[in-house]
């Protein structure tokens, strides 16, 4: 107890761990909220910053429009005089005297406007100059050849402007009111008159303003550096897009320059706003900020330091008990004493926890619990925490498909982890191994009885797992799936699939089997009228007839009967007994052959696709045994006749009637005869008799089709080739390429 009591709390180790672990829990999120909120403080002011630099450059730019609407005004007055139309639609009969009075009267108004410098008028009909001030000029010898280029480079634009070193030009067509415009309108104006009457129009509010024209270049009269800087800025966002609002350096200061086109006139404003501006009011509002987070600090710190105390005393008195006395550990170790013991636990747990769920589950469905009505409460203790009310028990059989799969010892636990972790996607459920190729899943549910929408999710899980078991693990896989009942009937519904195992000979090898589905009272049929066929078919030793039999047997009793599956096994023991008690009865010696049959191995068929295959395999050991018994060949005369006369005479065209008077007997007798001794009937045997002997002249000889068919009894080639792909699968000329 000595070195725990006489360290103060803040020199132990632990203490200041948990101590840390507190202050950084207020400090964390503390900080979080301080970066979010100087990133929305500084946003905020660069959005107000924005928007009042936006209000200035829209002023800027409702001047600069009022100032081209009184370009387009004195354009228009100029269309409604008498005089300037005349001139421009027939400047050949204008006097010098008219020019002289024009003149007078444009002049009389560009001194009235104090904006314009001069203006002049170019009619497009005879090429000359009207000028307020110097007067009529020719265009080859007009003084301000730069206006004259300017108007042969745009003659079908209506209105544009150039910035020159002195001059703003500005050029509108004439007459507005035409269709189709006469001549041009010049308008000078002084660049620095321009851009002081944009400034005085503007409050001489004391904005950084520049005006770039549609060139990118700066109009308004700073200095170099500053016309220099805003020129880089608009080639800058020329190539690449960028904000309204950026920031850029000149002169060894900051500046936000916000930039908006005019529209029209493809100019662009831009507004320095100076950054210590941002700066000044953003230092303001983080001062104030800096000051509540320290107190926040100072707050979380104390709680922190409280909750640390508070806490310390259980860990001090875990460590005594696990150091033994207080003296013999250092402080430095506290933490590592006390995480290791638990560790050491911990892990202990999490190491006997498979298999304690295992055994547990195992004991559960075997009926080794003494107590069911405890069987929720261990499941809980192994940390199973079943909700609903309801249990059912599902066990799922996999069969390897390849003989190497199935001795690999690994193979059971793939096949767990993938059943277990798919079924459990679906449903609520924990399940073990079980003994041979079983696994056993306890599922908990809500509902009382297998509905409609919980068989769906059954069968959805089913075929997510047995995909997965087929492509990736060589197995076949079955679910059994019990009723449902309560916990302390897990045991009365293992059984209950137990039972059904039984009978697995009769389930299909890819299905899920539900218990209820086969305690139906539904009236079983016994198929005698299949048994009678069966019999049929086996004595007269017809293969064919017998597969179709069996196979319509399984269609309408095994693959989607509700019959009970103990009396389906049985209809199969009884059918196979038939077969044999009929050989009996007919006096046969069928000692060998009850051995070779053994009809009571079926229960070693895993699914009904073996079953089927073991029904398949006995009806063909029977069959060979009757036919051993006798011989095959063709002994009846009639049969050996027709044979002959058939073979002699297929270049011609015989037919049934024609066989049976040539051998003298009835036609309906011969057929039946011979479709017994031969298998085929009399059409079929001629039929392939005629392809054979076509084979033969397709490979030895060049004739056309035509002389083939007409050789071996055919009147016309589509009826050879027909009957020739029907019998050999492809055309009589695609078999002449084949050889």
């Amino acid at each position: 107890m000595k070195g725990f009591t006489n360290r103060p709390f803040f020199n132990r180790s632990l203490f200041r761990k948990q101590l840390l672990s507190y202050f950084v829990t207020v400090l964390i999120p503390t900080l979080m909220i301080v970066s979010v909120y100087s990133y929305t403080i500084s946003e905020d002011l660069k959005t107000q910053i924005e928007q009042a630099s936006d209000s200035s450059v829209q002023r800027v730019s409702k001047n600069i429009e009022t100032l081209v609407d009184q370009i387009n005004y004195f354009s228009l007055q100029l269309s409604f005089l008498p005089d300037m139309n005349r001139m421009l639609q027939d400047p050949g009969a204008f006097t010098v005297y008219d020019y002289y009075q024009l003149k007078e009267q444009m002049r009389n108004q560009v001194v009235s406007n104090k904006l314009f410098n001069s203006v002049y008028i170019y009619t497009s009909l005879n090429g000359r100059f009207m000028t307020s001030n110097e007067g009529l000029f020719d265009a080859a010898t007009f003084f301000d050849k730069p206006v004259l280029e300017q108007i042969q480079l745009h003659n079908n634009e209506t209105f544009w402007y150039q910035v020159r070193d002195e001059y703003i030009t500005f050029y509108k067509a004439l007459p507005v009111t035409a269709a189709k415009p006469l001549g041009t309108l010049v308008i000078n104006i002084q660049k620095g008159l321009f851009l002081s009457t944009i400034h005085n129009l503007n409050y001489g509010a004391d904005q950084r303003i520049f005006l770039v024209d549609s060139n990118s270049h700066v109009i308004s009269p700073y200095s170099t550096e500053e016309n220099n800087a805003i020129n880089q800025l608009m080639a800058g966002k020329a190539s690449i897009p960028s904000e309204p609002m950026q920031k850029i350096h000149i002169d060894r200061h900051t500046y936000f320059a916000h930039t908006q086109a005019v529209k029209g006139n493809g100019w662009t404003i831009v507004n320095l706003i100076p950054y210590e501006l941002y700066k000044e009011r953003l230092f303001e509002k983080m001062s104030k900020l800096l000051i509540i987070v320290l107190a926040v600090f100072l707050i979380g710190l104390a709680i922190a330091y409280a909750f640390a105390v508070k806490m310390y005393n259980p860990w001090k008195k875990i460590i005594e008990v696990l150091s033994f006395s207080g003296d013999n550990k250092h402080a430095a170790d506290e933490f590592s004493l006390v995480s290791g013991a638990i560790s050491s636990m911990m892990d202990t747990m999490k190491q006997n926890e498979p298999v304690m769920k295992a055994h547990l589950i195992s004991d559960i469905l075997r009926n080794n619990m003494t107590d069911k009505s405890t069987i929720s409460g261990r499941l809980e203790q192994v940390g199973l925490s079943f909700h609903e009310p309801n249990y059912g028990v599902i066990v799922a059989v996999f069969d390897a498909m390849r003989q190497e799969d199935a001795e690999d010892p690994q193979r059971k636990l793939v096949i767990y982890s993938m059943v277990s972790e798919t079924l459990k996607k679906y449903v609520p459920a924990e399940g073990t191994i079980l003994d041979g190729s079983k696994l056993g899943f306890i599922v908990n549910l809500q509902q009382s009885s297998w509905d409609s929408d919980l068989r769906a999710l059954i069968e959805l899980a089913y075929v997510e797992m047995n995909s997965v078991a087929q492509e990736q693990l060589n197995v076949s896989l079955q679910l059994i799936v019990s009723e449902i009942g309560s916990s302390e009937r897990l045991h009365v519904a293992y059984e209950q699939i137990r039972r059904i195992l039984h009978y697995k000979a009769v389930i299909n090898r890819n299905d899920v089997v539900f218990a209820q589905d086969h305690q139906s009272e539904l009236k079983f049929v016994y198929p005698m009228l299949l048994q009678k066929q069966l019999i049929h078919s086996v004595t007269t030793m017809n293969r064919e007839k017998a597969a179709q039999c069996v196979a319509d047997l399984f269609e309408q009793y095994l693959y989607k009967s509700k019959y009970p599956l103990e009396k389906l096994q049985g209809m199969i023991v009884v059918l196979m007994s038939s077969v044999l008690n009929e050989l009996l009865k007919e006096g046969h010696d069928i000692g060998r052959l009850h051995e070779e049959v053994d009809i009571f191995k079926l229960n070693e068929c895993q699914n009904n696709d073996e079953l089927h295959q073991f029904m398949m395999s006995r009806i063909s050991t029977i069959i060979a045994f009757l036919e051993s018994l006798q011989d095959r060949q063709v002994t009846n005369l009639h049969v050996s006749k027709t044979i002959a006369y058939m073979e002699q005479r297929f270049a011609s065209n015989i037919s049934i009637a024609d066989i049976a008077d040539h051998i003298g007997v009835s036609s309906g007798h011969l057929s039946r005869t011979f479709k017994a001794e031969m298998g085929k009937s009399m059409l079929e045997y001629l039929t392939e008799y005629r392809i054979m002997k076509s084979k033969e002249l397709l490979s030895s000889r060049s004739d056309s089709l035509h002389e083939i068919c007409q050789a071996v009894g055919y009147n016309d080639v589509q009826s050879f080739i027909r009957f020739f792909k029907k019998y050999e699968g492809m055309t009589p000329g695609e078999y002449r390429k084949s050889i």
